[in-house]
């Protein structure tokens, strides 16, 4: 059997034409007039026929993951895989692949494996849907058996079901206190060709707590690299405190009190627990009663980390590695901490300890901007949230008001 996969990352020649990158790996597999004649065939295929003299570089976003499908195709597959095939795409975009998708499995006869997080078009286009979650799977079936799971619906609105009821002890604060520490307007970004952040626009107060939601790919971890200036605003203005801030490098924006819990948390597994905590005191600069009075807080936060201090990052548990990146993002003149997942993968226990923990960095007066799959731990902890989609938000409010609309909340973050 031959498999070929289409990568979520374009693979095509881009100083070649259309037309040039579908013949020469045809040429791999025909001879010099079938290569040809395959070639035509394929253009059809994905739409690209009466585009065969474009430079593959000059060909917008959509078309050049059509010819990277194109290419896969050169060899007749009996097994399509194709990975993320509309990330970055507009709606339009998106659309057309789609329809080319559903072609090449009704037309053509091609055999495909889609991964994609786009739910809409997973629901649109598959017969059969496999569910992961964590590396397991959890639920397999046709749409609309998926749909009716509510293990895929507890997986995406991290643990919450049907019957739960929003309890939350927090005392909000009132609308409109507190100055605006953090405000986004109209911000673009993009991964090369892939327009991945559209006119996204946000504020978050000093001294709130505020949500960023979402299903994956929605475009909210971009939004904190963007922030950071790890992945620079294309267009739009990000503005903290009184200074403009995109466009400014990545250390910069950190020395002006912004810190970023990543996904993943990126532990230096060859350090120890306190080389890993220490090593940002050397880059900011710190002074060393400073560095004292502040190592000494961070475990206050975190006691079970103080007998971990000479194990080294490979050797701390999940949870461990989470808090020690907390701590380490606590590091210097800290006022806005943006959390990635911090949730990720951790035992309900673990959750629920950092959920307090990051209560108590809020009241210490460093204002949170909470990237969570977990909706329980985010609508418990925000003062507000904001819900992306497709590299949109689509959504401002109060936690409790979305809970309230199980239609709205379905729509926003279900299956």
């Amino acid at each position: 059997m031959l498999v070929l996969q289409d990568f979520q990352i374009t693979s095509i020649f881009p100083q070649l034409t259309v037309y040039e990158n579908i013949l020469i790996p045809s040429m791999l597999y025909y001879s010099k007039n079938e290569a040809i004649n395959r070639t035509w065939e394929i253009l059809e295929d994905v739409d690209l026929k009466d585009k065969a003299n474009v430079i593959a570089a000059n060909l917008s976003h959509g078309d050049q993951r059509h010819l990277d499908i194109g290419i896969a195709l050169t060899t007749k597959p009996e097994l399509l895989l194709l990975d993320e095939p509309t990330s970055g795409m507009p709606p339009e975009e998106s659309i057309r692949t789609v329809k080319l998708i559903q072609r090449l499995k009704s037309e053509r006869g091609y055999t495909i494996i889609l991964i994609e997080h786009k739910m809409d078009i997973v629901l649109s286009v598959s017969d059969r849907i496999t569910v992961l979650y964590l590396g397991e799977k959890i639920a397999e079936g046709t749409p609309s058996e998926i749909q009716a799971s509510d293990e895929v619906q507890k997986a995406y609105l991290g643990g919450l079901d049907k019957e739960y009821k929003m309890v939350n002890n927090r005392q909000k604060k009132l609308a409109g206190n507190g100055q605006e520490i953090l405000k986004l307007e109209k911000v673009n970004s993009f991964y090369g060709e892939s327009h991945v952040l559209r006119d996204v626009s946000m504020k978050v107060r000093e001294g709130e707590i505020v949500a960023l939601l979402g299903r994956n790919g929605a475009g909210k971890t971009t939004t904190l690299r963007t922030i950071l200036g790890l992945t620079p605003a294309r267009s739009g203005s990000i503005q903290f405190g009184k200074e403009r801030i995109e466009g400014l490098p990545p250390e910069t924006v950190a020395n002006k009190g912004i810190s970023l819990v990543p996904a993943g948390r990126r532990i230096f597994a060859n350090l120890n627990l306190m080389e890993n905590l220490e090593l940002p005191f050397f880059m900011k600069g710190i002074d060393s009663k400073q560095k004292r009075s502040q190592i000494e807080q961070i475990f206050n936060y975190f006691p079970a980390l103080v007998e971990r201090k000479t194990h080294q990052g490979n050797r701390l548990s999940g949870g461990e590695q989470q808090m020690l990146a907390i701590g380490r993002a606590l590091v210097g003149n800290v006022k806005f901490m943006m959390l990635d997942e911090p949730s990720q993968g951790l035992a309900p226990m673990i959750v629920k300890h950092l959920a307090e923990i990051v209560q108590e960095i809020n009241k210490e007066r460093v204002t949170i901007l909470l990237v969570e799959q977990n909706a329980l731990m985010a609508l418990e902890l925000a003062d507000r949230l904001y819900v992306m989609d497709k590299g949109e938000t689509v959504y401002e409010g109060r936690p409790e008001d979305l809970w309230a609309n199980r239609k709205l909340r379905q729509d926003l973050l279900g299956v």
